[in-house]
């Protein structure tokens, strides 16, 4: 009879309904709204009596479902990128940093990540597309009240070092997500808020980058990852 492996299956499992509850989360928010647009639909298209005013009901319900359905795309373009397959073996800065600009859009973080980083080789490194996402995740979080990210770059594919700041009030990371950034965090002790600094943490070192967190002021947060 074989035995089998020993490891810690219950953490495994709680880190991935963690991570499910946080990307249910994130998207129930357009996706109700897509609903509700639908359900106004509906009911105009019962009262047919409404006429102009029925008219601007449409207007309003069609701009609704396409502000929503826009904004769970552009969640589960980044979602695909920073926690899929796909963000380990992409190269080239260029998807990530349109998925990063419309993971922010129309919220109160704007992103500075030029067309053209310097020392742009390092996009070549294996698995430093989904690092760059989710550090964008990471300081966008920690900008409560909105602020800039920014995004910098230095090196190569063999030795280099991407920089993230988080520019705004109050631009910090709290204590739980840093614990759980760094992995000294009990899976117990995880949260829906927590998860992804957690799993940003862990993707990190399996791809062999070191993470560095820096609270340059109340208002300058820096991440920095080297390899």
């Amino acid at each position: 009879m074989t035995e089998s492996p020993s490891r810690p299956v219950g953490v495994d499992i709680r880190v991935l309904e963690l991570l499910a509850s946080k990307l249910c989360h994130d998207l129930v928010s357009p996706v109700g709204a897509i609903r509700n647009g639908l359900e106004l639909i509906e009911e105009m298209q019962e009262d047919e009596e409404g006429g102009a005013a029925v008219g601007g009901f449409l207007g309003e319900a069609v701009k609704l479902i396409d502000h929503s359905s826009g904004q769970a795309d552009r969640r589960l373009r980044v979602f695909r990128l920073a926690y899929g397959v796909a963000g380990r073996d992409q190269k080239g800065f260029g998807d990530a940093r349109a998925a990063a600009a419309g993971y922010v859009e129309g919220g109160r973080t704007r992103l500075d990540w030029p067309e053209r980083v310097p020392h742009d080789m390092t996009a070549q490194r294996r698995g430093v597309v989904k690092l760059v996402l989710n550090l964008v995740m990471l300081a966008d979080e920690a900008l409560t009240h909105g602020g800039l990210v920014s995004v910098a770059a230095d090196g190569d594919e063999t030795s280099g070092r991407i920089t993230v700041t988080a520019a705004g009030r109050p631009g910090t990371l709290n204590a739980a997500a840093a614990a759980a950034l760094a992995g000294t965090a009990t899976a117990e002790t995880l949260t829906p808020r927590t998860i992804h600094a957690y799993l940003a943490g862990r993707l990190a070192e399996s791809d062999g980058f070191r993470i560095a967190v820096a609270t340059e002021s109340s208002e300058r947060l820096v991440f920095t990852a080297a390899w």
